[in-house]
């Protein structure tokens, strides 16, 4: 695969960052609410526990949700491409692999998040047989997405901490692992009355911090001294 040149960089991150950005919206528009009813992670492994949410959600929301995600979370791909530059310095053929496996993850994630309207559709029809019978994959395919985030950041962590990358060793402190632990940390700790400000770290606690991990990545790429940033120099 060609290496970028600083030009296609920035012009690549500026697309990436907000095709990132329209992700988090589609969260929000697909996931979010301020009433008791919430999700607690980001990815839903049981239609039981966001049936809450969808009964008395407006439809334009998840429906423009869905939309959102099906044509923008593929930009991940892109956003994982940026990535790839950054740990080629670590072998091609690691590099390669794990760009293949972030593309087979954006895949399943879009198709996933894909299926949010039919469920709320489905919830808000009342027909409790049907959505019985979509738990018998839907639940299986979160599992997936879970499973699949869970690798691609083991081993992106592996590739930092080998230091043959792109990325300086604080980077691991804006990799996507770090921010969902503090996301976990925040929802345990802050009282029932910040239920909205929990569902919002919750439902965008996938896309959000991959979109923070691609501004980093960017920066690092196009040549922009981030320590030097980061410390106010």
């Amino acid at each position: 695969m060609m290496a970028l040149e600083k030009r296609q960089i920035h012009v690549l991150g500026s697309v990436v960052c907000l095709a990132a950005a329209v992700g988090v919206a589609a969260d929000l528009l697909s996931g979010w609410s301020s009433g008791p009813g919430t999700m607690s992670s980001a990815v839903s492994l049981d239609i039981d526990s966001i049936k809450s949410i969808y009964v008395d959600k407006p439809r334009w929301t998840f429906v423009l949700g869905n939309y959102l995600a099906v044509f923008f979370l593929p930009f991940h791909m892109l956003g994982f491409f940026l990535v790839y530059q950054a740990i080629i310095p670590a072998g091609r053929r690691k590099a390669i692999l794990f760009f293949g496996g972030a593309c087979y993850f954006v895949a399943v994630g879009t198709g996933y998040h894909g299926t949010f309207a039919f469920v709320g559709d489905t919830i808000q029809s009342g027909d409790a047989l049907l959505l019985r019978k979509m738990g018998d994959y839907w639940t299986a395919w979160g599992l997936a997405l879970v499973i699949g985030y869970a690798l691609l950041c083991l081993c992106l962590i592996a590739l930092i901490l080998t230091g043959r990358t792109r990325y300086p060793k604080w980077a691991l402190f804006f990799t996507p692992p770090f921010f969902l632990l503090l996301g976990a940390a925040a929802i345990w700790l802050l009282p029932p009355e910040f239920s909205g400000i929990k569902a919002f770290i919750a439902v965008t606690g996938l896309n959000l911090p991959l979109l923070i991990f691609y501004g980093i990545t960017w920066k690092l790429l196009s040549g922009v001294p981030l320590t030097q940033t980061l410390d106010g120099h």
